[in-house]
């Protein structure tokens, strides 16, 4: 046996649906145990206007609910609303038939009676119960072949029209519900203690489901259980359809159809509506971490930024150190003029090392350089250091738009360097006017570079592998080992020079 602190431990965690089952009860105690301060019948007029507003009610409820089931069908794929929408249509439509097929109403097709509105009392209330018991077995989240709503509307509207045929023009194939004097007949109260047990059935189902969405949706659906039991109860035991009885049966049917207007309105509208909520905020709590991130990440580049334009700037400031020694030492030598070639050929190619890093910090990549801006100004940097006096020497590019990585774009200046000193310095010893030709250009994978001018050209006995100096060896070896290239020479009509090399031999760095 439950002891009494088990009980009231079942009391407590029951104690909403407590409130509901005594808030139902409390009423027909009253007027069962006092029937002479709470019993009455009213007049028809009065009553009617009752009843109407009450039915009335009572069919917006249903026919929102079909809203609700119907219309957000096509976002929510949920099959349980969207049946228990298309059920409380039918159930809609037949509650307005029996409110305008009521005693004291104009005639609705034929004669009104009080048997003619129980019958569509009694099939409304079988819809309900029966809708509301298979409801139980359509899962929300599952899939179903048969769940498609204009199909499902077809067939509410097959059962409707049925429902009216039999009432109205096939009366006598139903029994009767209600006879004048008598009250409510056997099948009008057996139907109705039927229609209690499916629905007790069915609370008791609806309870051990676990497909709904929140607990506050199952404490609607079971609050409605019991108010609808009571209303049952009270349909059963009435005498007069303008008694007292019939006005509580018609409250508790605005309350039942209410609750389950509540819990499908949580299933359709309330839960997507607050999980959209919640995403939401989930975006935004997350757009918010990602502009701290993202600040976070800038702060960081612009110091790496910074760090690197310092390394850049400290590598130029050494470079030029380099170079700056160089000479000092050079001048110790003013009569050597090979001290003085070398160490002039020497910074010239400090300068052009140093130049990548200019180009570099400028352009804001640390990776890669334009090709043309880069050979321009190498270009300019050798007219500079060799200035050809009383002769005027054209240099020409024809360079398109691409960039190299610094990997690549280092030895290219260093060649091009190298053949626009020698172009400046023996090209044109006995010429006043020379021009020198410069082509760069990129297909594919693969960069083709040209030089040429219309100089003296090479002498006759060359041989850059026989080439103790460095200058063109130095090229050449560049070229093949440092650029996987291939590059070939011509000198007998001016200077020509080749070179084809991968450009994507080596990857970014940064």
């Amino acid at each position: 046996m439950l002891s009494y602190r088990s009980l009231f431990l079942i009391l407590q965690l029951n104690r909403f649906y407590l409130g509901v089952f005594l808030l139902s009860l409390i009423p027909l105690v009253l007027v069962g145990t006092f029937p002479e301060y709470f019993y009455r019948e009213y007049g028809i007029g009065y009553f009617l206007v009752f009843h109407n507003v009450t039915e009335i009610f009572s069919v917006i409820v249903s026919f929102s609910i079909f809203g609700l089931g119907y219309y957000s069908y096509t976002q929510s794929k949920n099959a349980h609303t969207l049946f228990l929408g298309i059920g409380f249509l039918v159930v809609g439509i037949i509650d307005f038939m029996h409110t305008l097929s009521y005693t004291g109403m104009p005639d609705f097709i034929t004669p009104n009676s009080g048997n003619k509105s129980s019958q569509f009392w009694v099939f409304s209330r079988v819809t309900t119960a029966l809708v509301l018991f298979i409801a139980i077995y359509i899962k929300p989240n599952e899939c179903y072949g048969w769940a498609k709503a204009n199909l499902l509307l077809f067939l509410a509207m097959v059962l409707v029209g049925i429902v009216f045929l039999l009432v109205i023009y096939l009366n006598h194939w139903i029994p009767k519900t209600y006879e004048q004097g008598k009250g409510l007949t056997p099948f009008k109260k057996n139907a109705e203690y039927v229609i209690i047990t499916l629905l007790f059935i069915s609370m008791i189902l609806y309870r051990k489901a676990g497909f709904y969405t929140s607990k506050k949706q199952l404490q609607y659906y079971l609050s409605a259980f019991i108010v609808c039991i009571f209303s049952e109860l009270v349909f059963a035991v009435y005498t007069s359809v303008f008694d007292v009885y019939n006005v509580l049966g018609h409250i508790y049917k605005i309350g039942a159809f209410y609750l389950i207007y509540k819990a499908v309105f949580i299933s359709a509208i309330n839960d997507p509506y607050e999980k959209l909520i919640h995403s939401n905020q989930l975006l935004s709590r997350e757009i918010e971490e990602n502009k701290t991130y993202a600040e976070m990440i800038k702060k960081s580049l612009r110091e790496k930024e910074n760090l690197i334009g310092e390394i850049f700037h400290r590598t130029k400031n050494s470079l030029q150190l380099v170079r700056s020694i160089l000479m000092i030492q050079a001048s110790e030598f003013p009569e050597n003029k090979n001290i003085q070639s070398i160490v002039e050929d020497t910074s010239i190619k400090i300068q052009t090392m140093s130049l990548v890093h200019d180009h570099l910090y400028a352009n804001k990549d640390l990776s890669e350089i334009k090709v043309s801006e880069y050979l321009r100004s190498l270009a300019d940097m050798i007219q500079q250091s060799y200035p050809p006096e009383g002769k005027k020497i054209e240099v020409t590019l024809q360079v398109g738009d691409g960039t190299l990585l610094l990997d690549t774009a280092v030895p290219l200046g260093l060649i091009f360097t190298e053949l626009l000193s020698n172009s400046f310095k023996y090209a044109f010893p006995n010429s006043d006017i020379g021009s020198v030709f410069v082509q760069f250009s990129i297909e594919e994978n693969v960069c083709h570079f040209e030089y040429s001018d219309n100089g003296v050209g090479l002498p006759n006995e060359f041989n850059s592998k026989q080439q103790k100096k460095l200058g063109l060896s130095l090229a050449k070896i560049i070229a093949e080992k440092q650029m996987g290239g291939t590059l070939s020479m011509e000198g007998t009509q001016g200077f020509q020079l080749k070179l084809d090399f991968p450009s994507n031999l080596y990857k970014r760095r940064v």
